[in-house]
């Protein structure tokens, strides 16, 4: 609908004229445009990747591993303060996997959504990934989301590191009762992103391993949190209820004082709801940083103690990893811990793990930024895999720098990266058949078109 306003200039000389003025009359203003309800976004995305290793060369098709995605996300607002949000996303390879690639960023079709392994299609997927209800009330005070949505909560979130991010089946209400203060309460019924699967429209969610993984978790998992501010120091506390299945909590501290940043954390999972009695895992880390001008440095250390069986990580993502992570076969999710590696996630949560890692970052300008990230993972234990197959109590170390760059460039976010990590796992079982050391190199390339 157009709306067209009559400025006072107009208005006087149009009187002037009915009595006769010479006044002529102002240009009439152009036409006000009224806000649309309905608003459109997305991003398509070109991910590559090629790692070396025993008996395999850098840009060889059985080394690399390529994908095309396409997200496009609807919005419609209502009733002033509400708005109904749908999106999907679609993966393809447009032939790569032909000539250029043996493997995708994530699997999609045929059986990639019902749990079987191994995983034998690297076909074409779509599927909606959001679908869900926003709105505020009380003056801002209320926020509710009901449906299907991304989560950022610190043992189940969203990762971003692969090519679709992971979503959730939700309710989530977040209250602001004083300045400075968020309590959050939310529903988790499932979720979609379980190691390196991505459901499809015929498959559903991830069901029964969208928590804990060889566990019945579709009673879903409740949490509560009060995040509050107090001056420069954010504090914030989190409490899970994995029904059936386990409890949880996590609690963070984050500070800036004089350009240093510093940060606590401390975690703990109790999973005797699924019959492990006195095996507790529990974690904590601290971080120190320092940021002036255009380099921003920082260094932090965490330690899981080696009596649990769960790892400290993303609860809805704990079957795979990246690189190493996903190769490793241990049940370990990312973790929001600091010390999780750029690359390799999926050891620093292990029971028994210490992890080192430092990083720093130049902004040569507004278009370019390095970052330069080491991590070393020590005593990290397959407590989970030994305990439910049997197999002999390993301890694995790892070693990860990585090198980024990004910049954008035609309109295009453009991130490179180099990554080198080593990989070592000790057994007293000497015939066991993942015990070696083994290292690699990768090349990656990163290219999003958001619009």
């Amino acid at each position: 609908m157009k709306l067209t306003k009559l400025s006072l200039v107009a208005a006087l000389a149009a009187s002037a004229a009915f009595a006769g003025g010479d006044i002529k009359p102002a240009a009439e203003p152009k036409p006000v445009e009224a806000a649309s309800p309905w608003s459109l976004s997305g991003d398509a995305k070109l991910f590559y990747a090629t790692t070396d290793g025993e008996g395999v060369d850098l840009f060889a098709q059985e080394s690399a591993i390529g994908q095309v995605a396409l997200s496009a996300d609807v919005s419609y607002s209502f009733a002033n303060t509400w708005k109904a949000n749908v999106g999907m996303t679609g993966l393809a390879t447009l032939g790569l996997d032909d000539n250029v690639v043996g493997d995708v960023w994530l699997y999609a079709g045929a059986n990639a959504s019902d749990g079987s392994l191994p995983f034998t299609s690297i076909g074409d997927a779509l599927w909606i990934d959001t679908a869900n209800v926003t709105g505020t009330a009380y003056d801002g005070k209320a926020t509710l989301i009901l449906g299907r949505t991304e989560l950022d909560t610190p043992l189940a979130f969203t990762e971003t590191w692969s090519i679709a991010n992971n979503t959730f089946d939700a309710a989530v209400a977040m209250i602001n009762p004083m300045d400075k203060l968020t309590l959050v309460a939310g529903y988790i019924y499932d979720g979609n992103g379980n190691g390196e699967r991505i459901s499809t429209l015929g498959g559903g969610f991830t069901g029964s391993d969208g928590y804990f993984p060889f566990a019945d978790a579709e009673a879903g998992a409740w949490t509560v949190a009060a995040i509050g501010k107090f001056d420069t120091v954010t504090a914030q506390a989190w409490y899970y209820d994995v029904m059936d299945v386990a409890q949880a909590v996590w609690l963070q501290a984050d500070g800036n004082f004089k350009g240093f940043a510093v940060g606590a954390q401390y975690a703990y999972i109790d999973p005797s709801d699924l019959g492990f009695d006195n095996f507790e895992s529990s974690a904590f880390a601290v971080k120190l940083g320092y940021e002036m001008d255009a380099i921003s440095l920082w260094a932090a250390y965490s330690k899981v103690d080696d009596e649990g069986l769960v790892s400290i990580s993303n609860t809805a993502t704990m079957l795979s990893g990246a690189g190493w992570g996903g190769a490793s076969g241990y049940p370990s999710g990312q973790s929001k811990l600091y010390t999780e590696a750029w690359w390799n996630y999926g050891f620093v949560g292990l029971p028994g793990a210490s992890t080192f890692a430092i990083a720093a970052e130049y902004k040569l300008n507004d278009d370019w930024s390095f970052t330069a990230q080491y991590n070393a993972v020590a005593d990290a234990q397959n407590t989970m895999v030994a305990a439910l197959f049997d197999e002999p109590l390993a301890t694995t170390d790892m070693n990860e720098l990585a090198l980024v760059a990004e910049t954008t460039l035609y309109g295009l976010d453009v991130a490179l990266a180099y990554v080198y990590s080593d990989y070592s796992v000790e057994s007293l079982d000497a015939e066991y058949a993942a015990a070696g050391t083994f290292d690699n190199n990768s090349l990656q390339a990163y290219l999003t078109y958001k619009f």
